[in-house]
């Protein structure tokens, strides 16, 4: 049932199941800086609900898949202003609709499918190739996920590739299409390439005051001085409100006592396990304990795991009992170090335990986590202050108050940015040293005109701010005098690149008369002694980038024996590219041809699921609150206290 799924389907879900979880279980132990924005929904999928937690779940996944490439340097903040935050929105929304499509469908995930599909993982086989309960166990643990909720995801994930197997399975690419494309993309064509930079050109002519009056003249956009402008602002933050908030002693020792089963550790254990289908055979190995043989000696001789291959790393004792029991539990908790338990079954069969570590448990005391409890509290009254004070600007722009009476009263400096550009320079050719670090700033500042009506933007990381355009300096011509030795350079390059289009376009229209018709670009590449002419031939695919993107294009742009002439990419001068004729593989190779049919199939799925989406996002409907969706990014963007 599941082969299809388990080889890729060339699509959106290409890749494992079980690499699609491995991301998921990244979600878990994340902690929860979203309990200031209620349950309020981000999304509502048919008749289901997204929150801000699944949000930030979802979120936290990106995030760390893309961390492990981008490093630490990648801050929460800094993934969603490059998009991250979109993009987990995207996929949360999509992946819930197709949950919601698959229960209408009455699609459903069988125990025995499930134990079908887990017992095929090669990951979870030994070296004979059958199913090992150890690697099991070890891959949920290591992904901090338990038994029961890893088997739970699998059912989802198993009944949504019944859906997705239902749509794609029978999508094929016609021989003929696969046959014709292959034919087609095994073209090489011969090429002769002749470069004449501009750079190489001489005999550009002597200059004089009047010439460069005259370039001067008619390209004054090349010497403007830019726009420059005075804004005023202020912003206001949760982290600047939290500095000036006060919290007593008697208020923090109150919310560590709340807050105590997070500051208290818990008694771990870690062990080693022996696993077996019956009853007889563990009892038979717990005899061998009983009678001297070593944990070690034992489970190689009765299972074929090593002690080290079966080995899990310590945990709490509720986590081995939602795994394994309580009963299991009892027997572990209550042995001591290097002590095995009697043999206790189980609904994946009869184990029996050896304590491997023990991690007495402990608690924070109040003195040792104080000033983390204060910095939180701080925060989530600087959060509700902030919403306040938003109330208060909102009800000074109803009046028409101008930005220096609002800010005063916030109780906000207002601060000034002067002569700056939309670069960020000043006139003197510096960088601005008033600029807020607020990533939109200039945007905003040189959107708005003088006397616009105001509005309160929002940042990221509780962070809010206004600005209103006081004065603008318009962009003006410098002065010839001032740009002379510049104007001189563009005039001289000027000339150059006037020469070398000119000898380009001359060979170019050459070509084009009949008795030039047998000629080939080396007949030219003595006009000048810099000039050579290269030839090459390249496949459609420009596999080994035997030439640039441009070249590649203009080859196969062509008639065969035709020349064309384009920029330069570097911008010295221009490049004459003349075809001088082509190729197809005389058979190509039946892996080319299903190379193709599956590109060719991976196509098709693709536009297939995008309108299927398309039509869910519709049907169900989909709605996203797109307001709860910037406020969950925003918290989530908020450093930790």
């Amino acid at each position: 049932m599941f082969d299809f799924f388990r080889k890729g389907m060339g699509s959106m879900f290409a890749g494992g199941l079980l690499a699609i979880l491995i991301v998921s279980f990244a979600l878990w132990g994340i902690g929860d800086p979203l309990s200031t924005l209620g349950s309020s929904e981000i999304a509502e999928v048919g008749d289901e609900k997204l929150t801000p937690y699944d949000l930030e779940r979802a979120f936290e996944s990106e995030y760390l898949a893309i961390q492990q490439q981008a490093g630490d340097s990648l801050t929460k903040e800094l993934a969603i202003q490059i998009g991250l935050g979109s993009q987990a929105v995207a996929k949360l929304v999509e992946r819930k609709a197709y949950d919601v499509e698959t229960a209408n469908l009455g699609l459903r995930t069988s125990d025995e499918e499930l134990r079908e599909y887990i017992y095929g993982i090669p990951s979870f086989q030994d070296e004979t190739g059958e199913f090992n309960r150890s690697y099991f166990d070890q891959f949920t643990r290591s992904q901090g996920y338990s038994t029961k909720d890893f088997e739970a995801l699998l059912r989802e994930e198993m009944a949504r590739a019944k859906l997705i197997e239902g749509l794609l399975a029978n999508i094929i690419a016609p021989d003929i299409t696969a046959s014709t494309l292959s034919k087609y993309a095994s073209e090489k064509r011969t090429s002769e390439i002749l470069a004449i930079p501009a750079s190489v050109m001489t005999g550009i002519g002597e200059v004089n005051d009047e010439l460069l009056k005259t370039y001067y003249d008619e390209n004054p956009a090349n010497y403007m001085a830019p726009e420059y402008r005075d804004i005023s602002y202020f912003e206001i933050s949760a982290a600047a409100i939290a500095a000036t908030i006060e919290v007593s002693e008697e208020e923090a020792l109150a919310s560590y006592e709340s807050r105590i089963s997070e500051f208290t550790k818990e008694e771990e254990r870690g062990f080693v396990q022996m696993l077996f289908d019956d009853q007889e055979t563990a009892d038979a190995a717990y005899a061998d304990l009983e009678g001297g043989k070593s944990f070690a000696e034992v489970i190689v001789d009765r299972t074929g795991d090593t002690e080290e291959d079966a080995t899990f790393d310590a945990q709490p004792r509720a986590e081995f009992a939602d795994t394994y029991g309580e009963d299991a539990a009892n027997l572990l908790y209550q042995a001591a170090l290097d002590g095995y338990t009697a043999p206790i079954e189980t609904g994946f069969g009869v184990y029996i335990f050896k304590v491997a570590s023990i991690e007495t448990g402990s608690s924070e005391d109040f003195e040792t986590v104080r000033e983390t409890v204060i910095s939180d509290l701080k925060m989530d009254r600087a959060i509700d202050g902030l919403f306040d004070i938003r109330n208060v600007i909102d009800d000074e722009l109803a009046a028409g108050s101008p930005i220096d009476t609002i800010a005063t009263a916030i109780d906000a400096p207002l601060k000034t940015v002067s002569n700056v550009s939309i670069e960020g320079m000043t006139p003197d050719g510096t960088a601005s040293t008033e600029l807020p670090l607020i990533v939109e700033f200039l945007d905003y500042g040189f959107r708005n005109n003088i006397g616009d009506e105001l509005e309160l933007y929002e940042g990221i990381s509780n962070k809010f701010y206004m600005l209103s355009v006081d004065n603008i300096i318009d962009s003006t011509l410098r002065d010839f005098e001032d740009v002379r030795e510049a104007v001189n350079e563009d005039w001289a390059q000027s000339r150059r690149e006037t020469l070398a289009s000119e000898l380009a376009t001359r060979i170019t229209d050459e070509y084009a008369e009949v008795e030039s018709a047998d000629k080939t670009l080396a007949d030219y590449q003595g006009l000048l002694s810099q000039l050579t002419v290269n030839e090459v031939t390249v496949g459609r695919a420009n596999d080994d980038n035997a030439v640039s993107a441009e070249i590649h294009t203009s080859i196969f742009a062509q008639d065969i024996g035709s020349i064309e002439m384009i920029p330069a990419s570097n911008g010295d001068g221009y490049v004459l590219i003349r075809v001088k004729g082509r190729e197809f593989a005389d058979d190509v190779e039946e892996s080319a041809i299903n190379d193709t049919k599956i590109q060719i199939q991976r196509s098709y799925q693709n536009d297939l699921m995008g309108a299927y989406i398309t039509h869910l996002y519709e049907a169900l409907p989909v709605v996203v609150n797109d307001a709860n969706v910037q406020a969950t990014l925003n918290a989530i963007a908020t450093p930790a206290q």
